[in-house]
């Protein structure tokens, strides 16, 4: 069978990167969130509350429809590596809707995941809130720029609560301030349950 490892965590904690890195190695289709495409990102960021429900539900459905793509027609031909974590939308869903607009997400949520297959392994990157921030704010976005300590702190804590009781794929936990300027040598070192492993 072949291989579907995830990279997963709150916002700035280095998936990209690293998925980048693991897929380039195994030679692996690489599949990346495109947050930057989200009509309503700037919005969300800056009013999260109001914007709340459709800004989950178009994630929910972009992220499905960027998995979904590399599936149509076909199961997975090779290895996978994404820094998109389907699963992780719970955690997300969890801190910013109200327990009546969560009766309305999570049925769509729920449906979408079984139509997708489950990560053979998930790295889950845990960082401190200042450490995220600071990555925010030096990265520049311009739809990040109105993002409050508050908002990334609390989708922190949700993720940690969440990958605390996540069961459908082993999880692999790494620092990303401890990884912060390491040698892609190092880095891959820290991947290597998947490079050693082969599912």
């Amino acid at each position: 069978m072949h291989q579907y490892i995830v990279f997963g965590g709150p916002l700035a904690s280095g998936k990209t990167t690293l998925a980048r890195l693991l897929s380039a190695h195994l030679e692996a289709e690489l599949v990346l969130e495109k947050v930057g495409r989200h009509p309503l990102i700037a919005d969300f960021y800056r009013d999260p509350e109001a914007y709340a429900l459709e800004a989950e539900l178009i994630f929910t459905i972009m992220h499905y429809h960027d998995i979904a793509r590399v599936l149509r027609g076909r199961r997975f031909k090779g290895d996978v590596v994404s820094d998109l974590f389907f699963d992780g939308i719970e955690a997300y869903s969890s801190f910013t809707l109200s327990a009546n607009d969560r009766g309305t997400f999570i049925p769509l949520f729920k449906s979408l995941q079984k139509r997708i297959p489950t990560p053979t392994h998930v790295y889950f990157l845990s960082a401190s809130t200042e450490f995220l921030m600071k990555r925010v704010r030096n990265r520049g976005r311009d739809y990040e720029s109105k993002m409050t300590f508050e908002y990334l702190d609390g989708v922190n804590r949700a993720f940690t609560r969440f990958i605390e009781g996540y069961k459908r794929a082993p999880v692999t936990r790494l620092d990303p301030e401890e990884m912060d300027h390491k040698p892609r040598a190092e880095l891959l070192k820290l991947l290597e349950p998947t490079l050693t492993k082969r599912i």
